[in-house]
C-alpha cells in the first residue's frame, strides 16, 4: 500500500502538490483505494473519497512502529557524484534519524555557500521518498555540510564510532549491544580521513572501529556499518 508522509487534519489527508500528482496521474488511484499517511509519526489508514478535487478521508489510525529502537546518526563525508544520493536513499532505508554531511580535508567535493539549500531540499527529499517506500515513520532530518572541526557542535549521541581503515587489525569489531539509547557512526570521504582528524574525532569523542580487513569504498562503508547497527538494534 502507497505510504505518504502527510498534513491530517479533521480526518482529512491533504498531500502535497507533488504527492497529489503522484497519486492521480502516475499511480492514477480510483475512488475507493485505500492509502497510508503518516503524520508526526503516527500512521492513519485513509480512503480516496473524490479525485476532482482530491479528497482523502481517514478512516482509523494504525499501531506500527517501524523505527529502530535507538536514535542513529550517520556523520557521512562529502563524495562526488551521485554517492551522496545512493548514501542518504539507504541510510534511511536501513533506519537512520539524522544524516550529517560533513566536509573534511580529504573531501573531493566542496559545496559552495549558494548552492547548499538546493542541495539539502533534493537530499530531503530523496530520503522522503525512501522512507515511504520502506514504510517508515519519520523521514531523517539532513544536517550540513559542517566542517568536521565544529562537528562537536551537533553531537548529542551517547555511543560514537568512527571506521578508520588504518587500524583494520588493531581496532575491534564493530559490534552493537542493542543497549544503546543513541548512535552515531563516521565513515570517510573516498580520500579516507586524516590521522588529524581521527584524532580531533576521538577528542569528541568517537571510538575507532574496524569494518574488516578489506578497504571498502565510502559509500558501501556507510551501508555495512548502518547495517550492522540496525541489526543489533532490532535483536
Amino acid at each position: 500500500m502507497q505510504r505518504y508522509f502527510a498534513l491530517v487534519s479533521e480526518n482529512k489527508v491533504i498531500l502535497s502538490n507533488d504527492d497529489n500528482h503522484h497519486l492521480l496521474n502516475v499511480l492514477r488511484a480510483k475512488i475507493g483505494e485505500k492509502v497510508e499517511a503518516v503524520y508526526n509519526g503516527e500512521l492513519f489508514l485513509a480512503e480516496i473519497s473524490k479525485l476532482s478535487p482530491l479528497e482523502i478521508n481517514v478512516l482509523e489510525k494504525l499501531d506500527d512502529n517501524s523505527e529502530l529502537k535507538a536514535n542513529v546518526t550517520l556523520y557521512y563525508c562529502l563524495s562526488k557524484g551521485d554517492k551522496n544520493d545512493f548514501v542518504i536513499q539507504k541510510a534511511t532505508e536501513l533506519g537512520a534519524s539524522k544524516i550529517v554531511l560533513v566536509s573534511s580535508k580529504r573531501c573531493v567535493v566542496k559545496y559552495e555557500n549558494k548552492d547548499v539549500d538546493k542541495k539539502i531540499l533534493r537530499f530531503t527529499k530523496i530520503a522522503k521518498e525512501a522512507a515511504e517506500q520502506c514504510h517508515r515513520l519519520i523521514v531523517p532530518e539532513i544536517v550540513g555540510p559542517i566542517n568536521i572541526e565544529n562537528l562537536n557542535k551537533v553531537i548529542n549521541e551517547e555511543t560514537l564510532f568512527v571506521a578508520y581503515e588504518e587500524e583494520s587489525q588493531k581496532s575491534p569489531s564493530f559490534t552493537i549491544s542493542g543497549k544503546e539509547n543513541s548512535v552515531g557512526v563516521f565513515i570517510g570521504p573516498e580520500g579516507g580521513i586524516d590521522e588529524k582528524e581521527v584524532k580531533l574525532l576521538n577528542e569528541f569523542g568517537f571510538k575507532n572501529i574496524s569494518l574488516g580487513n578489506r578497504i571498502l569504498r565510502t559509500e558501501t562503508a556507510a551501508v555495512f556499518a548502518l547495517s550492522i547497527i540496525a541489526n543489533g538494534l532490532e535483536k
